[in-house]
């Protein structure tokens, strides 16, 4: 038996956001792998105190797994990562009104108790209300590429390991090909191949999540 003969590269025929849909908990555990931390940054972005940002992170994924059937990434205009800041959104101000409400019916003591919970909306340096914004406040191509890299990780278990080489030293790393191919002694199609074959995985499991 070959080394290869011991990885199995995942079936391409489904998404994580179709697994998701379809109740399957390791895409559910992946998604919420990939995106959670950014929900966090964008709830501190927004001046929630980290104990209070993952809050929201956890009560964001609650309402989207309630909800997923309902997102629609083949309409105009649809991405995953506005959909979800949209209901992250939401969860912020839901917490900000749940602090008022307290400030406001607890007395001093409250007052001072929920000085360490996320008060007024924050305002960013052009004094607009981060919280109206229809997109994140927070660079999206950055993000999806902080994405793609976590899909990575995991998907990097699915290869044997001298197709991940040569995918991460071609692409990742941007070493010419021709060098790849002359260290490992593979032609320079070998290692085409071993990158297309990855990137094609990642482009298969991010299909609707960008």
């Amino acid at each position: 038996m070959s080394p290869a003969d011991h990885y199995s590269e995942p079936s391409t025929s489904e998404s994580l956001l179709q697994r998701a849909r379809a109740g399957d908990s390791d895409g559910w555990h992946q998604i919420a792998s990939v995106y959670g931390p950014i929900v966090y940054g964008w709830a501190r972005r927004c001046g929630c105190q980290p104990a209070d940002a993952a809050d929201v992170m956890q009560d964001t994924f609650a309402a989207v797994a309630r909800s997923i059937l309902r997102f629609d990434h083949d309409r105009d205009g649809a991405t995953f990562r506005g959909w979800l800041w949209t209901i992250a959104r939401n969860k912020m101000r839901d917490q900000q009104r749940d602090a008022h409400h307290e400030r406001a019916t607890g007395g001093t003591d409250a007052m001072l108790a929920m000085q360490n919970i996320a008060g007024d909306l924050q305002v960013d340096s052009l004094g607009e209300n981060l919280l109206d914004a229809t997109e994140p406040p927070t660079d999206p191509s950055a993000e999806i590429a902080t994405a793609k890299h976590r899909v990575l990780q995991w998907l990097r278990e699915s290869f044997d390991p001298r197709t991940w080489r040569m995918f991460w030293e071609s692409s990742v790393l941007g070493r010419e090909v021709a060098d790849v191919a002359d260290e490992m002694k593979v032609s320079k199609w070998a290692v085409y191949k071993a990158r297309a074959r990855v990137l094609q995985r990642l482009r298969s499991e991010m299909a609707g999540l960008e």
